[in-house]
């Protein structure tokens, strides 16, 4: 009797290495943008963000566009857990406490549900002192392996990282 040995399939990274990087949220390449960087813990995917003077709304306080990029970015890695890709469908943001632009805050999400092509999110941003100042939930429509591949067609690097080997 033979035993065949089969390489578990690669999971897609959560984090952009490839020759794109220029998403505003997470592309290392885009030096305006916020650069984040995502690790799983659990069934969950976490990333942390130091605010900038430049990413300010009132003077002292992170702009509230910068904290939904933040959410939906972090939000949008959920599928990524399941080896897919999900583009925003439905965001919802409840602001509790405002974020101060010098503070290093954590976000976090989870599954929440899901039906056919659409997965539910939620998130949130904690403060460093552990409170909670902002909430989400969201949907994520799942992105064919068409789709992604003619979203990356002038990046084979970008392509190849989307892409899960069996």
């Amino acid at each position: 009797m033979t035993i065949e040995f089969f390489d578990p399939p690669r999971a897609i990274s959560l984090n952009d290495d490839s020759d794109y990087g220029q998403c505003f949220a997470c592309g290392p390449k885009n030096t305006g943008g916020l650069q984040l960087t995502f690790e799983r813990q659990g069934n969950q995917v976490v990333t942390t963000y130091q605010g900038k003077a430049h990413h300010q709304g009132f003077p002292g306080f992170l702009h509230g566009a910068i904290i939904t990029a933040l959410l939906d970015e972090v939000m949008s890695r959920v599928p990524v857990l399941e080896n897919c890709w999900g583009m925003s469908a439905r965001l919802e943001l409840r602001f509790r406490l405002p974020i101060p632009s010098d503070e290093r805050v954590t976000a976090t999400a989870e599954k929440s549900g899901g039906r056919g092509n659409i997965i539910n999110t939620k998130g949130w941003v904690s403060l460093a002192d552990g409170r909670v100042a902002v909430e989400a939930t969201g949907s994520y429509a799942l992105l064919s392996q068409d789709t992604l591949d003619e979203m990356a067609r002038d990046f084979p690097g970008l392509a190849q990282s989307w892409a899960v080997q069996a």
